[in-house]
């Protein structure tokens, strides 16, 4: 009886199973059904976002290379070739129209612009300047799309670089009670961690993209003063930042002049009140080999950076201007020139003497201080020496020799310069040629290859170079 009974539920059991069974299959396969559901989902996203992105790549080339084919006749050549790299650039190298043109800027050089050089007027250069950033912040609306999109395909690494390229791009970045934008657009909450790696405070609490990124030191107390030209940060009280930011504005139209162009990007200037903060902050950039100095270009974040500590004013003047003069040079050409060139270039605005400011106006163009002057006129380098020389190296190997190179150098330029002097015409023609076609660069964010524009002047200059060191030395003797 009681295996009968045992028996009869075992089979009700059985009975249930079967009975259960289908809806069991069921649920599995809503489930299942669900999950297909929910990665085919994603999986459209992550191919939406590739397509995107691939398009994106197209298109910025395109911008930049309509705008720089735009501009090709009208005496705006560096700006054109610069837009010529811009479009390789930001295309990735996807965009085989640009990645031709400049070849053929750079093959061709002359012949390539099919009239005389000539000087772009001011109109040009400010349109010029206005299409530029327009164009700049098309690029900027672009990383913002491909970040959201990025996002909702959950491809954070992905959208964590569109973030950050969309802040290089000068995006402002927002926070309030916890929620934070860029661009205007909500940042997910749980990035918030990244994002503090990539902000600073200035001024008491407002955020701002920190182009050095989490291992930048956050100096304490820092003061900004920006407009669309020129930012300047500083732990010194804020009317030495006021102070610095009307120098800086200053330089800029005395550069413009010089040079026929300017930066699209706005220059960055950061002067450090201690020097441990400033010498942290060069090892953040990468540049742990340049400690001994007390200025620096840094052409990865765009910015010029100076140590001010025991530096007295006039000092401390010649230094900004002397590194932003590098800055706004890259900025305007980014082609790397021999150190004898670009520290001249240099020293021509913000060398000891060579420059004067009284809160209000700015001079430059002057003589170099006269200890500078003599001190290379005892022990001149030798012309072909001081062509190859490497300004970084002597400074921190032989001091004195290099202090010799940058007055060198600037004499140098200076006599090249000089009305009358038979090699002027050519020393212009390279210049420019090397800013027309920046031999060497594959990039605005970082410097390239000097040794393309080396060899170009040694190619104008090579066989005269023993003439026009003994005209040199006899011009050096009479300063």
């Amino acid at each position: 009886m009681a295996r009968a009974v045992e028996g009869a539920r075992a089979g009700d059991v059985r009975a249930d199973m079967r009975s259960a069974l289908p809806w069991s299959r069921l649920l599995c396969g809503l489930v299942l059904t669900a999950a297909l559901a929910a990665q085919s989902a994603t999986d459209m996203l992550v191919a939406d976002y590739h397509k995107r992105h691939e398009e994106e790549l197209i298109a910025a080339g395109q911008r930049h290379v309509d705008l720089g084919w735009s501009i090709r006749r009208s005496g705006l050549e560096q700006q054109a070739t610069y837009q010529f790299v811009r479009a390789v650039e930001l295309s990735e190298g996807k965009h085989q129209g640009a990645q031709m043109v400049l070849g053929i800027v750079r093959n061709y050089g002359e012949a390539f612009w099919r009239k005389s050089r000539k000087t772009p007027s001011k109109s040009s250069l400010l349109s010029y300047g206005k299409r530029a950033a327009a164009i700049e912040r098309d690029d900027l609306a672009g990383q913002v799309r491909l970040a959201k999109m990025a996002q909702k395909a959950h491809l954070d690494d992905r959208m964590r670089e569109h973030w950050l390229a969309a802040l290089r791009l000068g995006a402002e970045i927002e926070i309030d009670k916890g929620k934070a934008k860029i661009a205007g657009e909500v940042v997910p909450v749980e990035f918030a961690e990244w994002l503090a790696g990539q902000t600073v405070e200035v001024d008491g609490g407002k955020p701002r993209f920190e182009p050095a990124g989490a291992a930048a030191p956050r100096v304490a107390g820092v003061h900004e003063v920006a407009d669309e030209r020129l930012v300047v940060r500083t732990d010194l009280p804020v009317g030495k930042a006021e102070q610095l930011h009307a120098l800086g504005l200053a330089l800029l139209p005395l550069l413009q002049d010089r040079l026929d162009g300017a930066p699209v990007r706005r220059l960055g200037l950061f002067v450090f009140g201690k020097r441990a903060d400033y010498e942290q902050y060069l090892k953040a950039c990468g540049h742990a080999d340049a400690l001994g100095g007390s200025g620096l270009c840094d052409y990865g974040t765009f910015q010029t950076l100076v140590s001010a500590e025991g530096l007295a004013d006039e000092d401390l003047h010649a230094l900004v201007l002397h590194e932003l003069s590098h800055l706004f040079f890259f900025g305007a050409s980014p082609v790397a020139m021999p150190d004898w060139y670009a520290e001249g270039f240099a020293e021509s605005f913000g060398g000891q003497g060579t420059f004067t400011w009284d809160g209000k106006k700015l001079t430059a163009g002057g003589a170099m201080r006269r200890d500078r002057i003599d001190a290379v006129k005892q022990a001149p380098i030798p012309l072909r020496e001081l062509l190859a020389g490497d300004a970084a190296k002597l400074l921190a190997t032989e001091h004195e020799k290099g202090l010799r190179f940058y007055a060198q150098s600037w004499a140098l330029q200076r006599f090249l310069l000089e009305k009358g002097n038979r090699w002027q015409d050519g020393f212009l023609v390279w210049e420019a040629q090397c800013r027309g076609s920046l031999p060497g660069a594959a990039s605005t964010a970082k410097l390239g290859d000097s040794q393309p524009a080396a060899q170009a002047f040694e190619r104008a200059f090579g066989k005269e170079l023993d003439a026009l060191e003994t005209a040199f030395v006899a011009w050096l003797a009479g300063q």
